[in-house]
């Protein structure tokens, strides 16, 4: 059979090997497809999903969280001094101002995301009826978080007899809107707490 010159036959291994790409790329192209849909809030999609019980060939990374965040926590405290009595409140979790180099690094961002976990955390204690929220671990960190922002900020100072925090609900950005206090602890005294157990 002549062939033209441009025209020569494939190898036989080299068509194997394109095949073998094809369907290598085929089978990519379907896992992303079905990874992206699986993603989709509406939870028709979940039936794709389902068949990988062990939930590792079909990731269930939501792009979309079913009930977003609406509000930020902030945590406010005060201490009192034996010189001066209780302080004015002061901000304990400010949150940090985003800049472009955070796309890529942000490690602080996971302080902030802990101080609202526990805080939900707290809150969704405080509704349960006859719960003692100072023995909670959310309750104890939260303290402790607060205990490490006094050190800090009194350095080397003299030692405050003791704090308070509260926890205010605020909705963000959004104009018109006062705080929600929704929790105030009880009184601390600051010999009692170590910032770091």
């Amino acid at each position: 059979m002549p062939f033209s010159r441009g025209e020569l036959p494939l190898p036989a291994a080299e068509s194997g090997r394109d095949a073998a790409t094809v369907l290598a790329l085929g089978g990519l192209a379907a896992w992303f497809t079905v990874t992206l849909l699986s993603q989709h809030p509406r939870r028709e999609f979940d039936r794709i999903a389902d068949r990988d019980r062990t939930g590792v060939v079909i990731p269930n990374w939501r792009f979309f969280a079913p009930e977003p965040a609406q509000h930020d926590y902030h945590v406010l405290y005060r201490v009192e001094t034996a010189a001066d009595g209780p302080s004015g409140w002061r901000e304990a979790s400010a949150i940090t101002p985003r800049a472009p180099r955070q796309m890529l690094w942000f490690p602080g961002r996971r302080r902030e995301k802990g101080l609202f976990d526990l805080c939900s955390e707290l809150i969704t204690v405080m509704k349960l009826h006859g719960a003692e929220l100072t023995g909670t671990p959310a309750y104890r960190m939260l303290r402790n978080s607060v205990a490490r922002t006094v050190r800090d900020a009194t350095g080397t100072g003299a030692a405050p007899l003791g704090f308070q925090f509260v926890v205010a609900r605020h909705a963000g950005h959004e104009p018109g809107h006062e705080p929600d206090f929704v929790f105030a602890s009880p009184y601390v005294p600051y010999d009692a707490v170590d910032p770091y157990a």
